[in-house]
Order: structure tokens, then sequence, then C-alpha cells
């Protein structure tokens, strides 16, 4: 008799690839959240200079809350998180790409750090290990 995995159930049961997948996304959320708090102090800082940060701010805190939302799918196992990890991906590649070609050093690096972590990502989510571990 096996036991069935649960949600809460240890990394032992887990491929690398899909853990590795959770830890990006959670990362991610952790990363857009930050920005909407830098949105809202630079709100605060200079109120006339931005008028649509409440706006923006709830914007990435849904995307946040969504990618929390993916990695808890992924960790659970469910294949349905599978693609919205994807398509978010490509969104940091769009992102990255973005960055890429803004102005300054800081900047650029950034973009390239957004484009790898995209990259690898995506790689992860496809890998047969994942596929395996979420169809299981």
């Amino acid at each position: 008799m096996s036991e069935q995995q649960t949600p809460d159930a240890p990394a032992a049961g887990r491929p690398g690839p899909l853990v590795a997948a959770v830890v990006i996304a959670v990362l991610e959320a952790l990363a857009l959240t930050a920005y909407a708090v830098g949105i809202g102090v630079s709100a605060v800082q200079n109120p006339g200079s931005v008028a649509a940060a409440p706006v923006e701010i709830v914007l990435y805190l849904i995307f946040a809350a969504g990618l929390v939302a993916i990695a808890r799918g992924l960790w659970g196992r469910r294949s349905v998180a599978r693609t919205p990890f994807a398509v978010a991906q490509m969104f940091g590649l769009v992102i990255g790409w973005t960055l890429t070609q803004g102005d300054g050093d800081l900047v650029h690096r950034l973009g390239y750090a957004v484009l790898a972590v995209s990259v690898v990502g995506i790689a992860l989510v496809m890998s047969p290990a994942v596929g395996e571990a979420l169809d299981s």
C-alpha cells in the first residue's frame, strides 16, 4: 500500500527540477511584492510623481499572489500549474528583454538575470522529470 503525497509532504518524493521550479515561483512572487512596496514607498515620498501607483501596486500584488498559487500547485504536484508557470516565465522573458534595453549597467544586469531565471524556469517545468511528477 503506497501512501499518497499531500501538498505539505516533504520534498524527498519530489524531483529536483520540480522543487527548483517551486523555488523560482516563490522568489519571483517575493520580488514582485518587493517591487510593489517600492512603488508604494516612492509614491509616498513623491506624491505628485506617481499618479497610477495604487493601480500598479494592486496589479503587481495580484500577479505575485498568482505566482504563489502556481508554486503551491506545483508543490502539490498538480499538472494544472505547469502551463501558468510557463506563461509567467514567458512574461519574465519580455520583462528581462525590456530591461536589457534600458539605461545603465545595473538595469542591464538585472535584465540578463531575469532572462536567465525565466529560461531556467521554462527548462525546468518542461523537463521530463517534472512531467512525470505532475502526472503521478
